[in-house]
């Protein structure tokens, strides 16, 4: 699929799929064996990946996802791109409330790693820049294509359907949409006092700044959304300001996904620049404090553990 292609389906629609984009030899078994066995941080966050089994993905991204950022004009870091890996566990429980409720924090949990409707918090957290910033998903291991897929609300319907809200997430991240259920309408009065609420309505989580819990939006984001199916080796590149949520925890799968970061994006692997964002933590919102919290101490200890 050309870069011109891809870049014009992402302007479009906020995502594309590269089916085959990585082939047999691209994905080692010494790659599987270590995700397969490898402790998971947060989200289902794999980190630190053996750089030797990942020349051959990153050899693919850096032939092509330069391109297709200078085709939309996004301004990344050309020389450098953010690696990880997702871990999905089989799961066929229904959400389990969170109680007693904290308005801070989802009134459900979804089973097997699963995360609902959102724009992802710490890229936005770490580089407040998700305009020139594209995310990559590779799955590597996934038994069913149908299963364990990304649901996502293309950028072109939620402009449609909610002007106001295409506007407001423009660049955006640290964002939650929930729908009011019945079991956790007294969640969405905790975090929205006074609000005349009503079961089906759907809301924006705000969690960055601190004098907005939110607001209403305009549409049911699960009508609406289109699930990509994704087989071991297809590429979706999407907009990381598009709405997109964990479809199911339907099979075990692994992605590798590679985050192409801001150009002026810091250098958060350096100790200069942990050092830069440790000293602004203290005038962070509070909310933005909450969650990258122990991500900043896991930093520290390993820096820490590799100068001892």
């Amino acid at each position: 699929m050309p870069s011109t292609d891809i870049a014009e389906a992402l302007q479009q629609h906020g995502y594309a799929v590269v089916r085959g984009f990585l082939g047999d030899g691209d994905i080692p078994d010494s790659l599987l064996r270590f995700l397969e066995g490898a402790e998971k941080f947060h989200d289902g966050v794999i980190g630190d990946l053996p750089a030797a089994d990942m020349q051959r993905i990153q050899a693919r991204i850096a032939a092509t996802v330069p391109a297709v950022a200078a085709a939309m004009g996004l301004a990344i870091a050309v020389d450098r791109f953010g690696y990880c890996a997702i871990r999905i566990r089989e799961s066929h429980a229904a959400p389990s409330l969170r109680l007693p409720f904290d308005q801070h924090r989802d009134p459900k949990t979804a089973p097997g790693g699963a995360l609902n409707w959102h724009l992802d918090h710490f890229s936005y957290f770490l580089h407040g820049d998700h305009r020139n910033y594209l995310i990559c998903y590779m799955p590597v291991r996934k038994p069913d294509a149908d299963l364990a897929n990304v649901a996502i609300v293309a950028d072109d319907v939620v402009a449609r359907l909610d002007p106001q809200l295409h506007q407001r997430i423009q660049g955006r991240g640290a964002l939650r949409f929930r729908c009011v259920e019945a079991d956790t309408l007294d969640w969405f009065r905790l975090r929205f006092p006074g609000e005349a609420l009503a079961i089906g309505d759907w809301y924006a989580i705000e969690d960055l700044h601190d004098a907005s819990p939110g607001w209403k939006i305009g549409f049911d984001l699960e009508a609406h959304k289109v699930v990509p199916h994704l087989a071991v080796g297809d590429l979706l590149i999407m907009r990381a300001d598009v709405i997109h949520r964990t479809h199911d925890a339907g099979c075990d799968r692994i992605s590798v996904r590679c985050d192409a970061l801001p150009a002026q994006a810091p250098r958060l692997d350096t100790l200069r620049g942990l050092l830069g964002i440790t000293l602004r933590y203290p005038f962070m919102s509070r909310k933005r404090r909450y969650n990258i919290r122990l991500w900043l101490r896991q930093q520290w200890r390993k820096r820490l553990g590799r100068t001892a």
